[in-house]
């Protein structure tokens, strides 16, 4: 069973991953107002990242 650093681990590979597509997303947009939603999308996850990194079992 995987342990809470393992689940750590692959949620913050999802996130990136998520990172990645949204990237792809702002630069496919049109509007300035769903650009901002998009890096502000985009700003949170890596946040959220950030945060995680320091994960210690």
């Amino acid at each position: 069973m995987p342990n809470a650093k393992q689940y750590v681990d692959q949620s913050m590979t999802t996130v990136q991953s998520t990172v990645i597509s949204l990237q792809q997303a702002l630069s496919s947009a049109e509007k300035a107002d769903n650009k901002a939603k998009i890096q502000l999308a985009i700003d949170s996850l890596n946040s959220a990242c950030q945060q995680l990194s320091s994960y210690k079992d």
